[in-house]
């Protein structure tokens, strides 16, 4: 039987619709989750459609509203991955990689699928020297097709088209697998927790510039950077897979938070845009 980890993109099913798990740390008794796929239509929800589906709770532990829903919801397994062209492909990478892969995303709703979204929990720096050598014997293969693809489909807007293909240049999280492109999630933690672990005491709005100086985790989330602002050194995080595998350099920040947590002070970019400098 499964259990539960309650970590970034496990999928659950409450009301009828698929809510996708975001993050780490939880309220207790709840999951931060967001809805994202229709059962009845096996669609994505429009963003006018997800209002009805959020339920808005503001955790003191992060200083900010989170869409929840109970911890009792239900792990969504579709059981039609038996027979599938999905399930096929994971145990292709499985075999290849030697861990266990997650489905989440579109694919679980629909067979009629543009690409799959794996995820990985529990990834080490192992899983990443792994991938990188599949890159690098075009086992795995990058394509700046599916990158624009990707980004039409998840990113339009902010960053532009230009920055987004120069942030994903040296991506290992994307690649064509048997001709299917495929997205990678890399996890740091095997479950997550329901209760604060890393309580903000404070936090307050960033806009600036910011140098990325030295990668401490890149490619697994939540993605951790040195970086400096205004001659101070601090950490960035971001549990976005937008900022993992940054280029090393001069960033614009709009509308990110400095949060001052009790294991010391962070920039998140999450909420708010990074775009590199070299390119305004």
């Amino acid at each position: 039987m499964y259990t539960p980890r309650f970590l970034e993109g496990e999928a659950y099913i409450h009301r009828g619709v698929v809510h996708i798990a975001k993050g780490y740390q939880h309220p207790p008794g709840f999951i931060v989750a967001y809805p994202r796929y229709n059962l009845l239509t096996k669609t994505r929800l429009a963003e006018h459609e997800r209002d009805k589906y959020e339920l808005k709770y503001y955790w003191d532990c992060i200083k900010r509203k989170v869409p929840i829903i109970p911890q009792s919801a239900h792990v969504y397994n579709p059981r039609y991955f038996e027979s599938s062209a999905v399930l096929q492909l994971k145990s292709t990478l499985e075999s290849i990689l030697g861990v266990e892969l997650h489905i989440t995303g579109s694919s679980l709703v629909t067979e009629e699928f543009n690409d799959v979204d794996f995820v990985i929990y529990g990834a080490s720096e192992d899983i990443v020297g792994k991938l990188s050598d599949l890159f690098n014997r075009e086992l795995l293969k990058r394509s700046e097709y599916i990158l624009t693809r990707e980004y039409l489909s998840k990113h339009s807007g902010l960053p532009s088209i230009q920055d987004y293909l120069f942030l994903k240049k040296n991506t290992i999280l994307h690649g064509l697998l048997q001709g299917i492109h495929i997205n990678l999630k890399l996890v740091y933690y095997k479950s997550g927790f329901s209760k604060c672990v890393d309580p903000v005491i404070e936090c307050r709005e960033f806009n600036g510039v910011v140098k990325v100086e030295k990668p401490i985790r890149p490619h697994i989330i939540p993605s951790i950077y040195l970086v400096r602002i205004n001659g101070e050194e601090l950490l960035m995080e971001s549990l976005r897979e937008l900022y993992s595998e940054l280029p090393l350099g001069k960033y614009i920040v709009y509308n990110a938070r400095l949060e001052y947590r009790e294991s010391g002070v962070y920039l998140v970019p999450d909420s708010g845009s990074l775009i590199p400098y070299t390119t305004q």
